[in-house]
C-alpha cells in the first residue's frame, strides 16, 4: 500500500508543477537531486560547476514535465534521467568541439609552405665545409693513438670497449679523449 501511497503522491507532485506550483518543483526536484549530482560526477565537465549543472536539470526536468503523458513515476524517473543524460552529452560535445581545429584553419604541406619549415637536421654547405676542415686539423693534430680512439668512439665503442680493443687501459682511453678535447678546442678558437 505504501508504494501506492507513494506513486500518487509523485504524480500529484508533477501535476501541480505543470500547473505552476514552485514549491513542488522543488519538492520533485529535490527527489531528483542524487541523480544530478551523481550524473555530474560521472561527466565531469571541465568548466561545468554544479550550480550551473543544476540550473541545466531544472530546465530539463520543467522540460520533461512539460511533455510527460502520465504514464506513471517509473516513466517520469526514466524519461528524466535519458534526457538528463542526454543533455549532459550534449554540453560534453559541445566543450569538446571547441578543442577541434575547424577545416578552413587547416593547411596542407604543399611545396609552398616546405620552405616554412624549418630543418633542423639539414645543414648549409658552408657549415659542413666548416665542420670537415675542422675534423681534418684536428686529426692533423692528434697522435695516431688518439686518432684510433676517436675513430672507434666515432663508431660507437664504449670507453671499455676500446680500452679492450687496443688493450690498454681505461684510463689511459680516457686520457687520451681528453687531449682530443683540448685539441679541438685549440683548433675551433684558431678558426674563429
Amino acid at each position: 500500500m505504501r508504494f501506492r501511497e507513494d506513486e500518487e503522491k509523485y504524480l500529484d507532485l508533477i501535476e501541480k508543477t505543470r500547473l505552476g506550483s514552485n514549491e513542488d518543483f522543488q519538492q520533485l526536484y529535490r527527489r531528483y537531486w542524487p541523480l544530478v549530482r551523481r550524473l555530474w560526477q560521472r561527466y565531469n565537465i571541465a568548466g561545468l560547476e554544479l550550480a550551473d549543472w543544476e540550473q541545466e536539470a531544472r530546465v530539463v526536468m520543467l522540460e520533461v514535465i512539460r511533455l510527460y503523458n502520465n504514464q506513471g513515476p517509473r516513466m517520469f524517473s526514466c524519461f528524466f534521467k535519458e534526457c538528463l543524460t542526454n543533455r549532459i552529452r550534449d554540453l560534453q560535445r559541445k566543450t569538446q568541439a571547441g578543442k577541434r581545429i575547424p577545416a578552413e584553419r587547416l593547411y596542407a604541406l604543399t611545396d609552398e609552405y616546405a620552405e616554412v619549415i624549418i630543418d633542423f637536421w639539414h645543414h648549409s654547405p658552408d657549415e659542413v665545409i666548416y665542420c670537415r676542415q675542422s675534423v681534418s686539423s684536428l686529426l692533423h693534430h692528434c697522435s695516431s693513438f688518439e686518432r684510433k680512439v676517436l675513430n672507434y668512439l666515432h663508431n660507437g665503442y664504449s670507453i671499455e670497449e676500446i680500452a679492450t680493443s687496443l688493450n690498454c687501459s681505461k684510463r689511459s682511453i680516457q686520457s687520451a679523449l681528453h687531449r682530443c678535447h683540448l685539441k679541438l678546442v685549440q683548433v675551433l678558437s684558431k678558426e674563429n
